[in-house]
């Protein structure tokens, strides 16, 4: 009785909020996207020890379709140990008519702290916010900035594509994990918000927020919930696509998703404190079943488990361990990677949440082996 309980609570808020979902993102957009809204804009590429990426990241926005004279960059070094600085200002040289800025950090302050700084620096009525080991196709910035044309939407994100997805059953299931997210970040944005931003690509109105987040460590989403808070909209367009690779082993997609999902969970509660004291301006269809999908699921999902295992255990030969046994088979042969990444990633979540609720927080990002 107690595994029902549990399982029709944990499957059901996926399967309900998936079902409102799949019928919002066939809604038409309720947005006045202008093709011709070009403004100027700062774009802000945070860096520490990205000598392998920066030159490449450089080159990457030095070639998007974007009036040059209406672009401003500003890469911000949290003190980096590499030769992160000394590629950039040999593009610098390189590329005198770029309109280029370097700001350097003494010691590590953190990922949004830097980001804060060079905000200060910021002429642009747009910023933009893009990771160094990200890259952009060229017209991301003609599909994405139209709808900050709409007085109504104050950040726009992107949505991510690993390039290198077949490479191992790590990166085939971290593909149906973004896939599932995005549609989830797409039918919330034509509701109203997403406040799942990637820091692949963020771009920002200048009057929509003051500074980037300092409190959940999620410089990115927490940022979007400041501009919600604002009143204003924070969607994602689908077709302002961005690339990355990501890790290839287990050890490194855990180190990552942890650091992530710690980071949300700060976003999260904080959500929950703001709804609680009626301040949320996120609406409820959509912060509710997010914070269940977060917060409470990984734990239904650990009770699942040790359910199983002990009646598995006492009741080896039950039949509802051989149903159990059978249907974990089939999931295996017939599911194999959408089981194992549900799998993955309640586990990750849950651990997580461990590590939030002990007060181990990840500020300043860091890199995989």
């Amino acid at each position: 009785m107690v595994f029902v309980g549990l399982a029709f609570i944990f499957f059901g808020t996926y399967l309900g909020y998936f079902t409102y979902i799949w019928r919002c993102v066939k809604k038409s957009w309720e947005l006045k996207a202008e093709r011709s809204f070009q403004p100027k804009i700062t774009i802000l590429v945070p860096v520490h020890n990205e000598e392998d990426n920066i030159e490449r990241k450089l080159k990457n926005i030095e070639n998007v379709l974007y009036p040059k004279d209406q672009i401003e960059l500003i890469i911000v070094d949290d003190a980096s140990e590499d030769k992160t600085l000394e590629k950039v200002r040999v593009f610098a040289e390189n590329n005198p008519d770029f309109k280029l800025t370097i700001i350097g950090q003494n010691s590590r302050v953190g990922k949004s702290a830097a980001l804060n700084k060079a905000l200060n620096l910021s002429t642009s009525e747009i910023v933009i916010v893009s990771d160094a080991d990200t890259l952009w196709p060229p017209n991301i910035l003609v599909d994405a900035l139209p709808y900050l044309a709409d007085s109504n939407v104050g950040a726009v994100t992107g949505r991510s594509v690993n390039r290198n997805i077949f490479e191992s059953w790590v990166t085939k299931g971290e593909d149906i994990y973004l896939n599932l997210a995005s549609l989830i970040r797409l039918g919330e944005s034509k509701v109203h918000s997403t406040i799942r931003f990637e820091g692949g690509f963020c771009a920002y109105k200048r009057g929509a927020f003051e500074r980037f987040d300092c409190e959940t460590g999620s410089d990115d989403s927490g940022t979007a919930l400041e501009v919600v808070q604002k009143g204003f909209r924070a969607i994602m367009v689908p077709e302002a696509v961005f690339y990355t690779d990501f890790p290839t082993k287990i050890r490194d997609k855990f180190k990552i998703k942890v650091r992530r999902a710690n980071q949300l969970f700060g976003l999260w509660f904080k959500c929950l404190r703001l709804m609680l004291r009626g301040e949320l301006r996120l609406p409820k269809r959509i912060a509710v079943p997010e914070i269940i999908l977060f917060i409470i699921n990984p734990v239904i999902f650990v009770a699942l488990i040790a359910t199983v295992l002990i009646m598995l255990i006492l009741s080896p030969l039950s039949p509802f361990s051989i149903a159990i046994i059978l249907s974990v088979l089939i999931l295996l042969v017939f599911a194999r990677h959408v089981f194992i990444e549900l799998l993955l990633d309640n586990l990750i979540l849950f651990y997580a949440l461990i590590t939030f609720l002990l007060g181990r927080r990840f500020i300043a990002w860091e890199k995989p082996s």
